[in-house]
């Protein structure tokens, strides 16, 4: 599967899953759901971003908003689960992502099995480091001796089928958690059909 290929799938697809949401033309007014809805908008913003940033040859900044969009698909579970005080500190900006324990937490309340926790275990590292310049961004900033950019093939592809994956997962958790059956159920037969390419 070619780079090329992967972006128009995932451009064609997350268009797919936002236009089930936004032609329902709800936005519940709770603050659960206000902040639910939120996070759902940020991450298709973050998506697309991702995806223009990569045919233009800026890929360490798409690489670095994968960890945004994890945090965001993070912070729409607690939205929906979470303690009241886990809701009032997202309000007020003040809930802080703890990757060791909120994977097997969302894993539980969901009902996911290790989903969150096997990938997140995974991720952190890589994360982190490309998000905040570490060695993963540097070393790629090189291509033998010369100062030019070098990320594979493989890896471009991995960063737009995971941002891909989590627009598929915050609009199922926001189809499912507002009764959007219908929805839903359409969400899940466009992500088949994307699987298979």
């Amino acid at each position: 599967m070619s780079v090329q290929t992967e972006l128009e799938s995932a451009r064609r697809f997350g268009a797919q899953l936002e236009e089930l949401v936004v032609r329902r033309r709800q936005c519940p007014d709770d603050d659960r759901n206000i902040l639910l809805m939120g996070y759902w908008a940020l991450i298709f913003d973050y998506h697309k971003g991702i995806l223009s940033l990569i045919p233009n040859g800026f890929c360490g900044s798409a690489f670095a908003l994968v960890r945004p969009v994890v945090e965001a698909l993070v912070r729409s579970h607690v939205a929906v689960k979470g303690s009241t005080d886990d809701v009032r500190r997202l309000q007020q900006d003040e809930y802080r992502v703890d990757f060791a324990t909120i994977g097997p937490w969302i894993d539980t309340e969901f009902g996911l099995g290790d989903f969150f926790t096997n990938f997140l275990t995974r991720a952190r590292d890589a994360l982190h480091s490309y998000t905040h310049a570490g060695v993963s961004q540097l070393a790629r900033r090189f291509d033998g001796h010369d100062l030019k950019p070098r990320y594979e093939d493989n890896e471009i592809i991995e960063v737009i089928r995971s941002c891909t994956s989590a627009v598929w997962i915050v609009t199922n958790l926001v189809t499912k958690h507002l009764h959007f059956d219908e929805e839903a159920e359409k969400a899940q037969e466009l992500f088949l059909e994307w699987g298979k390419h």
